[in-house]
């Protein structure tokens, strides 16, 4: 995923380079290209930490069953003697 962001950009920033333009308007489109390129993986890295926190509340909840289950067995089991 990495070498694809770093492609994109390199030909993005390559594209606009050589492209017939003004200093200033060159300037100006690769600073609103990183301005993207920093929204796009900023929206990456917070689908991601959304995915790891439903993760862990459900690795949470399934912790919790199983305690519960194990004390339930463990308490409501009838004691023997031998």
């Amino acid at each position: 995923m990495n070498k694809i962001i770093i492609a994109f950009t390199s030909g993005l920033i390559l594209g606009i380079l050589y492209a017939p333009a003004k200093g200033k308007n060159t300037r100006n489109k690769i600073a609103h290209a990183g301005d993207s390129l920093k929204d796009g993986w900023n929206n990456i890295t917070d689908n991601i930490a959304g995915k790891i926190d439903r993760l862990r509340e459900g690795v949470d909840n399934m912790a919790d069953r199983a305690v519960e289950k194990v004390e339930s067995t463990r308490f409501d089991s009838p004691i023997r003697e031998f």
